[in-house]
């Protein structure tokens, strides 16, 4: 179980995040959204550590991670950010094998145990045709696709992924939103993703964590909480949250800018 307790955080004077308070259980995924500069890439990486909050705690399992090193955290928590550097010269399977970089422990040596995982997350992201092929000579879904695998190679309870369907064209979206729910089913992973489409994030998640200006405006299931009235004041838009026959969702109809 991740616990966020009272975080806040700051870049120099400028406030960022403002007591955030949330439990994700595991094997949730819960989608972070809200307008671009609410704070949603930044809470990521105070999840993973990677920022320092100025108030409040991240527990994981009842520990605190800010007392944890880099390599214990990265064995719990994987983080894939928004702005993927691009390693040219990278085959899909060293990309993979990036993944088991928190368990060397002298140096870069792969043991059987590594090589195992590493084949085993190209297989299960379909790569077996890719695994030698350059990141440069594959298409953008297919690059996307082989750093989830490396995620999966790192093996952790807890994933934390920023923006993953942005650059995709639409099929690969939902290939991957597909992806994310059978690794949940499969292996009761955990995930917290930032996604700004509300109807796909609809369709993946749990449990939603709606930011505005660094604060938490809304926390709970998608149909307790994603209402009009909400998504007029995070979003400044009028929007119908809608059923349809056949679907076990609903899902939001954009009315425009009033």
């Amino acid at each position: 179980m991740l616990h966020i307790k009272n975080l806040s955080f700051s870049y120099k004077t400028q406030p960022i995040l403002e007591d955030i308070n949330i439990i994700v259980k595991q094997g949730q995924i819960m989608a972070l959204v809200g307008p671009n500069g609410s704070g949603k890439s930044t809470l990521l990486r105070c999840l993973n550590g990677f920022l320092e909050t100025e108030r409040g705690q991240v527990l994981l399992n009842g520990e605190d991670i800010r007392y944890k090193k880099r390599k214990w955290i990265s064995r719990h928590i994987a983080l894939l950010p928004q702005n993927l550097e691009a390693i040219q010269q990278f085959s899909v399977y060293e990309l993979v094998a990036m993944g088991r970089s928190p368990y060397q422990q002298f140096g870069w040596f792969l043991k059987e145990s590594d090589r195992k995982i590493i084949e085993w997350a190209i297989d299960y992201m379909n790569l077996g045709s890719l695994r030698d092929r350059s990141l440069d000579k594959i298409s953008g879904g297919e690059r996307q696709r082989a750093w989830i695998a490396m995620i999966l190679a790192q093996d952790t309870d807890i994933v934390l992924l920023d923006e993953p369907i942005t650059f995709l064209d639409l099929k690969y979206q939902w290939y991957l939103l597909e992806i994310i729910r059978q690794i949940r089913l499969q292996f009761n992973k955990t995930f917290i993703l930032v996604l700004h489409d509300i109807n796909q994030a609809m369709s993946v998640a749990d449990y939603f964590v709606v930011l505005k200006e660094g604060q938490v405006r809304a926390y709970g299931q998608a149909e307790d909480i994603i209402t009009s009235h909400l998504l007029k004041d995070v979003y400044d838009v009028s929007a119908r949250v809608c059923n349809l026959g056949g679907l076990d969702r609903s899902f939001v109809l954009p009315l425009g800018i009033s």
